[in-house]
């Protein structure tokens, strides 16, 4: 399906894309005469008349009147080939099958078709901006050891993604981020407790520890808050969803998400509950 087309009821002239098509019985001629009938060419070749030629049909319906209309789908013409060798006792016979499609496709294609171009924008956004470098935090048991690579992603982040470079301190640049205030808070927290360990000065406490069991996934979530949501946005999109509904698509999206938020941070059970929220509140500000 390389154009999508709209099929135009010719009863009530109404246009429209199909939910599905479905299955139709084909019939067949023999060489004796006799009709057999089948579907998908699940018939052998050997007894039907021509012989190289498969028929399969396919029926859908129109929304509004609800006119059956039928249409072959698929024509399979089966052509053999000789491969010629250097005696004649290695010539072997292949059959190569060609496939004839038609313009129409249904609903599930058609979101199919997005949600397969918009998820590779977004793995690419992923890849770009790195995401491995974060993953590979959870593997640090050390709470000291884990702020300094963390606070080196993010050293590393404002300075090649967000031209942060000439600005040496960690403070600005995460001032300069225009974070949601409850991450940029302990963020400033967390730096200033990486700097005191450096220093000698300070021990963690028990709040220290749970913001930074937290820190890594919401600022995470954050990233990819900020840099899928203009790949998704309804607006850049519409145009597509004169075929399938956003809702669908929204559900495409936040399914394909999960499996991969879900996959790469170790499914503790605080990781679980953000993100169940980040994914609920994907759509609501787009």
């Amino acid at each position: 399906m390389n154009d999508k087309q709209m099929i135009n009821c010719p009863v009530c002239q109404m246009k429209f894309i199909p939910r599905t098509f479905y299955p139709d019985e084909s019939i067949f001629s023999t060489h004796g005469g006799k009709k057999l009938s089948g579907f998908n060419g699940y018939i052998s070749s050997k007894t039907i008349k021509p012989q190289e030629v498969i028929l399969s049909s396919w029926i859908t319906y129109c929304p509004s009147c609800n006119y059956i209309l039928r249409f072959v789908k698929e024509i399979v013409r089966k052509e053999k080939i000789i491969a010629q060798k250097s005696t004649s006792q290695d010539v072997s016979d292949k059959y190569n099958s060609y496939y004839h499609g038609f313009p129409y496709g249904d609903y599930s294609q058609h979101l199919k078709k997005l949600t397969k171009t918009v998820k590779g924008k977004i793995e690419e956004e992923l890849e770009e901006l790195n995401f491995g470098a974060w993953e590979n935090l959870y593997s640090i048991d050390d709470n000291f050891k884990f702020l300094v690579r963390f606070f080196a992603n993010l050293e590393q982040y404002c300075d090649s993604k967000q031209g942060m470079a000439n600005d040496k301190s960690m403070t600005n640049k995460i001032k300069r981020l225009q974070l949601p205030k409850d991450i940029e808070i302990t963020l400033l927290q967390l730096n200033n407790i990486k700097d005191g360990i450096v220093r000698g000065d300070y021990e963690l406490s028990g709040d220290d520890e749970e913001n930074i069991d937290k820190i890594l996934v919401n600022f995470v979530l954050y990233l990819i808050k900020k840099h899928v949501q203009p790949i998704i946005d309804k607006k850049q999109l519409e145009k597509e969803f004169k075929f399938i509904t956003h809702e669908d698509f929204e559900q495409e999206i936040k399914s394909f998400l999960g499996d991969y938020l879900y996959s790469n941070f170790n499914n503790d059970p605080s990781s679980n509950k953000q993100i169940r929220l980040f994914l609920s509140d994907l759509y609501k500000e787009i």
